[in-house]
Parts: C-alpha cells; structure tokens; sequence
C-alpha cells in the first residue's frame, strides 16, 4: 500500500485553528501487514478471525481516515469473553516488534454480559528500534459487563506507534483502560467511548514518561448518552529533555444523558526548559442535569518540596527522577497482574 497523509486525532469541537490543536496530519502512513500476537487465552474466552470488523462503524479516537486507510487489509481477531464468565487470569496479548517491520492489528474485543475480564497488551521491540505500527482495538461492553484493558509500551527510540481505541458501554457496564507510554519516538493514541447505558461507567488512567526528542498525540472523548453514566479521565506525566506532548480530552453530555458525571484531571511535571506541553480540556453539554470537571496541574516541583528532600541529602536530579518515578509507579500498581507490573519495573529501572 502507498503511504500517505492522513489527519488524526481530531477534537468533537473544534477551537481556533492558530492554535494548531484541532488535529494532527501524519505523513507516510502505510497499513503494513498483519501482525502475529503471542497470546495466552484463558477458558472462558474464546478466540476467531474475521475478514471484516462487526464493529467497524464504531467511531475511534484516532478517526476515520486511519480506518479508511487499513480498510480490510489484514484480519480482524476477535477475542469474546463470553456471558457470566470472570477467568481469574488475563487475555495476554503480547507484540514484540522486529526491526523495521511495518504491521497493522485489529482487534475487536466482546465483553458479553454480566462478564468480568482483564486483557493486557504489552508492546516491546529493540531498544533502537525504528518501526512504524498501527494496532486499533474496538469493544462492545454488554449491560452488566466489566472489562480492563491494560496497555503497555515499551518501544524502541525511533518508533512510530499508532495506537487506536473505539467502543460501546450498555447498561451497567464498565470499561476501566490503563495506559504507560514509556518509549517510542512518535506515539499516536486515542480513545472514543460512547457510554450509551444508563449507569454505565468509564476509567482511564494515562501514564507517560518521556525523553528525548520523542513526540505523544493523544485523542480522549467521553461521548455520554445514557443517564446517570460517569466517566473519569487522568493522565500523569513526566516531560523531559525536548519532548512534547498534546493531550486532548473532552466530556460529551448529549441530550438524554440526564444525571451523567464527568471528570477530568491532568497532572504533568516538566524536567526541562526546553519541552513541549499543549493540553485542550473540553466539555461540551446538551443536557441540563449533568455534573462535569476538569483541570490541570503542570510544572516544576514546588521549592519547598525540593529544599526538603535536598536537605534530607538528595541532589536535585535524583528528586527529579524519583517524583517522576512516582508517577508511573503509581498507574501501574493499579494493575492487577504482577508479570506485567514487575515488568514494568525492569523496563525503567534499565530505562
């Protein structure tokens, strides 16, 4: 397939275009072909493929043109958890990346109802590695169903990395996705929810840690339909060196959605005078009874906190990097699985 230029992560509501916020425009995007995952699958979830996605008028984070662009060009795997199974352990789904290989995986995840489930996605390659791949996971969360999805990065210097979410939470259904951007040079993330069930329930914790030159665009959306539905959007981060980061969140209330809550909350501590920090919070609201927040918090480490601990004997550089380690540490202690969370550990204490 030819490369090309496409527009990702576009906001709902689109702000002044001097801002250079609206959207990004990727260059050079080609579909690859499909990826081989290592995975381990527990009873209780079985596993196909399909040529074409059920789901593939599921609106994503990244948008339609990354969509129009894979088309059906590689398999869907589809992974279903199926009614009123909770396996004690998780799907792992496991990509480690060979140099310059170009790939692209769908994934289309089913949480059947009253079901309970953890996938984790964990993407590894060469610490130098200069790769360019694009993984689109969708869902459909039944009424009563619970699915985590954890995903991991933890990519080589020179890799472009696409990472794309989209899907349906019913009735008292929940979907919790935690994310740790700890490597890669261009990184791609987005993730559109539509929480459409009454009481349905969205969580998202982001965390990322970056150096470098290295580059993160990311695309949240809380599309909220469905009353006395609740979404939680976090992301703590860490920018160092000449990196940069654009992060886009925004809380949807559409008419209907009466009694629906949102929160949003950003906190990003800044290492360097010479970092990228852009941050576009939105809510936007059709309905009157409904209840959203945001905010944010970016920065250096307050005087009084470093005079402390340099005190206590630490020089300004091992605070640093201790209060940035805290950070990540802190997202990854909420996942359940302790491979993945000592595996996270090795990955930055060798970092």
């Amino acid at each position: 397939m030819d490369n090309k230029t496409i527009k990702v992560n576009r906001i709902p509501s689109l702000t002044w275009n001097w801002l250079h916020m609206n959207e990004t425009v990727v260059s050079d995007v080609e579909s690859g072909s499909d990826f081989i995952i290592e995975q381990d699958i527990p009873s209780g979830v079985s596993v196909r493929e399909s040529e074409i996605s059920a789901m593939s008028d599921e609106k994503t984070g990244i948008g339609k043109e990354l969509s129009d662009l894979i088309g059906n060009s590689v398999p869907v795997h589809e992974y279903i958890i199926e009614k009123n199974e909770k396996p004690e352990d998780p799907v792992r789904l496991e990509f480690n990346f060979k140099e310059k290989e170009k790939s692209v995986s769908l994934i289309d995840i089913y949480a059947r109802e009253n079901s309970e489930s953890y996938v984790i996605m964990t993407y590894r390659s060469e610490k130098e590695a200069s790769n360019g791949s694009i993984v689109q996971t969708r869902y459909h969360i039944a009424p009563g169903a619970i699915l985590h999805l954890i995903q991991v990065q933890m990519l080589g210097s020179g890799f472009r990395f696409i990472n794309d979410i989209g899907g349906t939470i019913e009735n008292d259904g929940s979907f919790d996705l935690i994310q740790l951007i700890l490597g890669g040079h261009e990184s791609y993330y987005g993730a559109y929810n539509t929480l459409s069930g009454k009481k349905s329930n969205l969580n998202v914790d982001i965390a990322y840690d970056l150096g470098g030159d290295s580059n993160l665009d990311m695309n949240y959306v809380a599309y909220h339909t469905g009353k006395k539905s609740v979404c939680n959007i976090n992301a703590d981060g860490v920018l160092r060196d000449k990196s940069k980061k654009l992060f886009r969140g925004t809380i949807d209330f559409r008419r209907g959605s009466a009694g629906a809550k949102g929160d949003e909350m950003e906190n990003v501590l800044l290492l360097s005078d010479t970092i990228g920090n852009r941050t576009i919070p939105v809510i936007l609201c059709d309905e009157e009874d409904v209840e959203g927040n945001h905010g944010a918090s970016i920065g250096r480490l307050d005087d009084s906190l470093m005079f402390y601990l340099e005190s206590r004997g630490l020089d300004p550089s091992e605070v640093n990097e201790m209060m940035a380690r805290a950070r990540v540490d802190a997202v990854a202690d909420r996942i359940r699985d302790s491979k993945t969370r000592d595996e996270i550990r090795d990955y930055l204490d060798k970092k």
